[in-house]
């Protein structure tokens, strides 16, 4: 009795350890898939747009009188309406697939903006 029931753990494990195998390459797959699935593209226009209004904002607030003319300045020279931006924004807002994208997109902007206003003053100064 004593060598069956090796045998059978053994089995058992072999069965379970085939089956998490399966398991897993079968989780595998599926991330694998999503994985491919192409990202939503995203219109570089209106990422430099949206981000040079949350620096206005940042700068002068919602509500100031600079803040709402630099806002229809920007708006005017990417050529929006406040109606289609507002639209566009929404719509980006309600798709999660664009939404993401979206945001790192606007991230990558400021971080780049953030780079290239530290290097200022270091060419300003002849430091380069």
């Amino acid at each position: 009795m004593t060598d069956v029931q090796p045998r059978i753990i053994k089995s058992l494990k072999s069965v379970a350890g085939r089956f998490l195998m399966i398991l897993g390459l079968a989780a595998l797959l599926c991330l694998q898939s999503g994985c491919d699935k192409k990202a939503p593209s995203v219109d570089q226009k209106f990422v430099n747009t949206y981000t040079e209004l949350l620096i206005v904002e940042q700068m002068y607030g919602k509500d100031s009188p600079t803040a709402r003319i630099k806002r229809k300045v920007i708006l005017d020279s990417a050529g929006y309406s406040r109606d289609q931006f507002l639209k566009k924004a929404n719509a980006i807002l309600d798709d999660r697939d664009m939404w993401v994208p979206f945001q790192k997109a606007v991230i990558d902007r400021l971080d780049t903006l953030i780079e290239q206003n530290k290097a200022a003053p270091a060419r300003r100064r002849g430091e380069d």
